[in-house]
């Protein structure tokens, strides 16, 4: 016959020792359950942010092309609204990533840093690029953000680019070189844009 093993009591430091094991796996299981209800009853505001151009939805990476320019063209007037439907205000910025004037290229150290490429020699920020744009060609390349803020729940703001070349503006001399660029620019690339530019706009939650 098989002889019964007696059970050891359990010595007192083992039976503390337990006590203590389940009263802390009870605490965690009640810190985790009461984090779970908590992040359940957190009430989420909605952002929903739209950017339109003539009834069509854009993205926050917007591309500006113009066909071709001369001196004394119809200014050109491209424009982008943008909607808050959300239930919190929000910050506007943007930023000119790249842009090509004929045969000119720029890429801005923004957009080196969204293309994930490291920052060259004679890269112009975004900020200096709107100075060139708007003050170093006969024509003016300019961009108009209606309010930096743009309010919650139906809000919107405007941003337009322009591109504005008169006839009559005494730089002779400049309108004729560069009227005569652009003109040779379309016959050498009749499928190019005679100006392409790259912008990307922020948007950005505001802190109640």
């Amino acid at each position: 016959m098989m002889k019964k093993r007696k059970v050891k009591p359990l010595k007192p430091s083992r039976i503390v020792f337990l006590i203590v094991l389940v009263a802390a796996n009870s605490l965690a299981w009640f810190i985790y359950a009461t984090r779970i209800t908590g992040d359940i009853s957190v009430h989420v505001k909605a952002w929903n942010i739209v950017f339109e151009s003539n009834q069509t939805q854009l993205s926050n990476n917007i591309n500006l092309n113009v066909d071709s320019i001369y001196p004394g063209m119809d200014d050109y007037e491209y424009d982008i609204t943008i909607y808050n439907n959300s239930e919190v205000s929000a910050s506007i910025t943007y930023n000119i990533l790249e842009a090509r004037i004929l045969d000119d290229v720029y890429v801005t150290t923004e957009g080196r840093l969204d293309r994930g490429e490291l920052i060259q020699s004679g890269d112009l920020t975004s900020a200096a690029l709107l100075t060139k744009l708007a003050t170093d060609y006969p024509f003016t390349i300019t961009f108009d953000l209606s309010a930096s803020n743009i309010d919650e729940e139906d809000g919107r703001e405007d941003f337009t680019f322009n591109v504005v070349w008169p006839y009559e503006n005494n730089q002779d001399a400049l309108d004729t070189q560069w009227g005569m660029a652009a003109y040779d620019f379309k016959e050498d690339n009749p499928t190019l844009e005679t100006i392409n530019i790259k912008v990307k706009v922020y948007i950005t939650q505001n802190s109640n």
